[in-house]
Protein backbone atom coordinates (compact mmCIF):
# COMPACT_ATOMS: atom_id res chain seq x y z
CA UNK A 1 0.00 0.00 0.00
CA UNK A 2 2.85 2.40 0.81
CA UNK A 3 4.40 1.66 -2.57
CA UNK A 4 1.12 2.43 -4.30
CA UNK A 5 0.77 5.78 -2.52
CA UNK A 6 4.32 6.76 -3.44
CA UNK A 7 3.72 5.81 -7.08
CA UNK A 8 0.55 7.92 -7.07
CA UNK A 9 2.51 10.83 -5.58
CA UNK A 10 5.30 10.63 -8.15
CA UNK A 11 2.78 10.25 -10.98
CA UNK A 12 0.74 13.26 -9.82
CA UNK A 13 3.93 15.34 -9.51
CA UNK A 14 5.46 14.36 -12.85
CA UNK A 15 2.23 14.88 -14.79
CA UNK A 16 1.58 18.33 -13.32
CA UNK A 17 5.03 19.92 -13.15
CA UNK A 18 4.04 23.01 -15.23
CA UNK A 19 0.97 23.69 -13.06
CA UNK A 20 2.94 23.22 -9.84
CA UNK A 21 5.86 25.31 -11.12
CA UNK A 22 3.40 28.11 -11.87
CA UNK A 23 2.72 28.53 -8.14
CA UNK A 24 6.12 27.59 -6.69
CA UNK A 25 8.20 29.80 -8.99
CA UNK A 26 7.02 33.22 -7.69
CA UNK A 27 7.64 32.28 -4.06
CA UNK A 28 11.06 30.78 -4.82
CA UNK A 29 12.06 34.00 -6.61
CA UNK A 30 10.68 36.13 -3.77
CA UNK A 31 12.68 34.16 -1.19
CA UNK A 32 15.83 34.60 -3.26
CA UNK A 33 15.12 38.33 -3.62
CA UNK A 34 14.71 38.69 0.16
CA UNK A 35 18.03 36.95 0.75
CA UNK A 36 19.71 38.90 -2.04
CA UNK A 37 18.71 42.21 -0.43
CA UNK A 38 18.95 41.33 3.28
CA UNK A 39 21.49 38.53 3.19
CA UNK A 40 21.12 34.72 3.44
CA UNK A 41 18.77 33.45 6.12
CA UNK A 42 21.45 30.91 7.14
CA UNK A 43 25.17 31.43 6.73
CA UNK A 44 27.92 29.02 7.73
CA UNK A 45 31.37 30.29 8.72
CA UNK A 46 34.27 29.26 10.96
CA UNK A 47 32.21 30.00 14.06
CA UNK A 48 29.26 27.84 13.01
CA UNK A 49 25.88 28.58 11.45
CA UNK A 50 24.64 32.15 11.73
CA UNK A 51 20.99 33.15 11.36
CA UNK A 52 19.91 36.37 9.69
CA UNK A 53 16.80 36.97 11.77
CA UNK A 54 15.10 39.43 9.41
CA UNK A 55 15.55 37.27 6.31
CA UNK A 56 14.51 34.14 8.20
CA UNK A 57 11.35 35.73 9.61
CA UNK A 58 10.26 37.14 6.25
CA UNK A 59 10.78 33.79 4.54
CA UNK A 60 8.85 32.00 7.29
CA UNK A 61 5.99 34.48 6.97
CA UNK A 62 5.96 33.81 3.22
CA UNK A 63 5.44 30.06 3.73
CA UNK A 64 1.69 30.08 4.53
CA UNK A 65 1.03 31.98 1.31
CA UNK A 66 3.17 29.54 -0.67
CA UNK A 67 1.51 26.53 0.95
CA UNK A 68 -1.93 27.99 0.28
CA UNK A 69 -1.11 28.52 -3.40
CA UNK A 70 0.16 24.94 -3.74
CA UNK A 71 -2.97 23.68 -1.99
CA UNK A 72 -5.19 25.65 -4.36
CA UNK A 73 -3.42 24.21 -7.39
CA UNK A 74 -3.57 20.64 -6.10
CA UNK A 75 -7.30 20.95 -5.44
CA UNK A 76 -7.78 22.35 -8.94
CA UNK A 77 -5.86 19.46 -10.49
CA UNK A 78 -7.82 16.99 -8.35
CA UNK A 79 -11.07 18.48 -9.66
CA UNK A 80 -9.81 18.33 -13.24
CA UNK A 81 -9.12 22.02 -13.83
CA UNK A 82 -5.75 23.65 -13.14
CA UNK A 83 -5.96 27.15 -11.75
CA UNK A 84 -4.25 30.34 -12.85
CA UNK A 85 -1.61 32.01 -10.70
CA UNK A 86 -4.07 34.77 -9.81
CA UNK A 87 -6.68 32.28 -8.60
CA UNK A 88 -4.11 30.45 -6.51
CA UNK A 89 -2.83 33.69 -4.98
CA UNK A 90 -6.34 34.81 -4.08
CA UNK A 91 -6.98 31.44 -2.46
CA UNK A 92 -3.71 31.69 -0.49
CA UNK A 93 -4.50 35.21 0.71
CA UNK A 94 -7.74 33.98 2.24
CA UNK A 95 -6.18 30.82 3.67
CA UNK A 96 -2.90 32.31 4.95
CA UNK A 97 -4.09 33.44 8.44
CA UNK A 98 -5.51 30.01 9.25
CA UNK A 99 -2.52 28.24 7.73
CA UNK A 100 -0.08 30.42 9.68
CA UNK A 101 -1.64 29.48 13.03
CA UNK A 102 -2.05 25.82 12.05
CA UNK A 103 1.56 25.47 10.88
CA UNK A 104 2.87 27.27 13.98
CA UNK A 105 1.10 24.87 16.33
CA UNK A 106 1.96 21.86 14.15
CA UNK A 107 5.59 22.95 13.85
CA UNK A 108 5.94 23.55 17.57
CA UNK A 109 4.55 20.11 18.40
CA UNK A 110 6.76 18.36 15.86
CA UNK A 111 9.82 20.30 17.01
CA UNK A 112 9.29 19.23 20.61
CA UNK A 113 8.81 15.67 19.40
CA UNK A 114 12.03 15.79 17.39
CA UNK A 115 13.91 16.83 20.50
CA UNK A 116 12.72 13.57 22.08
CA UNK A 117 14.98 11.31 19.99
CA UNK A 118 13.45 12.28 16.60
CA UNK A 119 10.90 9.43 16.25
CA UNK A 120 8.15 11.08 18.34
CA UNK A 121 8.36 14.16 16.13
CA UNK A 122 8.09 12.14 12.92
CA UNK A 123 5.16 10.17 14.35
CA UNK A 124 3.42 13.33 15.49
CA UNK A 125 3.83 14.88 12.05
CA UNK A 126 2.24 11.80 10.45
CA UNK A 127 -0.74 12.17 12.79
CA UNK A 128 -1.17 15.94 12.35
CA UNK A 129 0.00 16.59 8.79
CA UNK A 130 -3.55 16.75 7.38
CA UNK A 131 -4.50 19.60 9.70
CA UNK A 132 -3.74 22.45 7.24
CA UNK A 133 -5.96 20.83 4.60
CA UNK A 134 -8.74 20.15 7.09
CA UNK A 135 -8.57 23.71 8.42
CA UNK A 136 -8.83 25.32 4.99
CA UNK A 137 -10.82 22.86 2.88
CA UNK A 138 -13.25 21.79 5.62
CA UNK A 139 -13.48 25.23 7.26
CA UNK A 140 -12.28 24.22 10.72
CA UNK A 141 -10.35 26.20 13.32
CA UNK A 142 -6.66 25.28 13.65
CA UNK A 143 -7.24 23.37 16.92
CA UNK A 144 -10.24 21.55 15.50
CA UNK A 145 -8.21 20.65 12.41
CA UNK A 146 -5.32 19.30 14.49
CA UNK A 147 -7.70 17.23 16.59
CA UNK A 148 -9.52 15.90 13.51
CA UNK A 149 -6.25 15.00 11.80
CA UNK A 150 -5.09 13.09 14.87
CA UNK A 151 -8.37 11.16 15.02
CA UNK A 152 -8.61 10.55 11.27
CA UNK A 153 -5.11 9.11 10.96
CA UNK A 154 -5.42 6.68 13.88
CA UNK A 155 -6.15 3.57 11.81
CA UNK A 156 -3.45 4.14 9.18
CA UNK A 157 -0.87 6.02 11.23
CA UNK A 158 2.03 3.62 10.55
CA UNK A 159 1.31 3.50 6.82
CA UNK A 160 1.22 7.31 6.68
CA UNK A 161 4.43 7.55 8.69
CA UNK A 162 6.19 5.11 6.39
CA UNK A 163 4.95 6.79 3.20
CA UNK A 164 5.82 10.31 4.36
CA UNK A 165 9.26 9.17 5.58
CA UNK A 166 10.06 7.54 2.23
CA UNK A 167 8.91 10.57 0.26
CA UNK A 168 10.97 12.78 2.56
CA UNK A 169 14.06 10.67 1.80
CA UNK A 170 13.33 10.94 -1.93
CA UNK A 171 13.08 14.73 -1.55
CA UNK A 172 16.40 14.93 0.33
CA UNK A 173 18.12 12.77 -2.30
CA UNK A 174 16.77 14.99 -5.10
CA UNK A 175 17.86 18.09 -3.18
CA UNK A 176 21.41 16.77 -2.98
CA UNK A 177 21.50 15.81 -6.65
CA UNK A 178 20.16 19.24 -7.61
CA UNK A 179 22.76 20.99 -5.45
CA UNK A 180 25.57 18.99 -7.04
CA UNK A 181 24.24 19.72 -10.52
CA UNK A 182 23.80 23.47 -10.10
CA UNK A 183 27.07 23.88 -8.19
CA UNK A 184 28.91 21.96 -10.88
CA UNK A 185 27.36 24.01 -13.68
CA UNK A 186 27.32 27.50 -12.16
CA UNK A 187 29.55 27.44 -9.07
CA UNK A 188 28.68 30.30 -6.73
CA UNK A 189 26.98 32.42 -9.39
CA UNK A 190 23.57 33.94 -8.67
CA UNK A 191 21.94 32.07 -11.54
CA UNK A 192 22.92 28.79 -9.91
CA UNK A 193 21.44 29.84 -6.57
CA UNK A 194 18.19 30.96 -8.20
CA UNK A 195 17.94 27.81 -10.32
CA UNK A 196 18.51 25.63 -7.27
CA UNK A 197 15.85 27.50 -5.29
CA UNK A 198 13.30 27.06 -8.08
CA UNK A 199 14.12 23.37 -8.44
CA UNK A 200 14.01 22.57 -4.73
CA UNK A 201 10.72 24.41 -4.27
CA UNK A 202 9.21 22.26 -7.03
CA UNK A 203 10.67 19.07 -5.54
CA UNK A 204 9.25 19.99 -2.13
CA UNK A 205 5.76 19.65 -3.61
CA UNK A 206 6.19 15.89 -3.30
CA UNK A 207 5.60 16.19 0.44
CA UNK A 208 2.50 18.31 -0.14
CA UNK A 209 1.18 15.76 -2.60
CA UNK A 210 1.58 12.67 -0.40
CA UNK A 211 -0.22 14.43 2.47
CA UNK A 212 -2.94 15.71 0.14
CA UNK A 213 -3.39 12.19 -1.25
CA UNK A 214 -4.06 10.79 2.22
CA UNK A 215 -6.36 13.73 2.98
CA UNK A 216 -8.41 12.92 -0.14
CA UNK A 217 -8.60 9.25 0.82
CA UNK A 218 -9.69 9.97 4.40
CA UNK A 219 -11.85 13.09 4.06
CA UNK A 220 -15.61 12.35 4.09
CA UNK A 221 -16.16 15.34 1.80
CA UNK A 222 -13.63 14.11 -0.76
CA UNK A 223 -15.14 10.64 -0.73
Amino acid sequence: MIGQRIQETLRFWSRNIPALLLVTLPFALTSELIQGVLGPALHADDEGIRVNELSAVLILLLRPFAEGAIMAQMVGIYLGQTRSLGECLMFSLKAAPVLLVTYLVLGLGVYVGLLLFIFPGAWLYARLCQAPYIAVLENRTPLQALRTSFERTRADQWQILGAVALVFMIVIALFQLSALLFTGLFGEQVIGSVGLAITTSLISCLLNIIVFRYFCLMSPQSQ
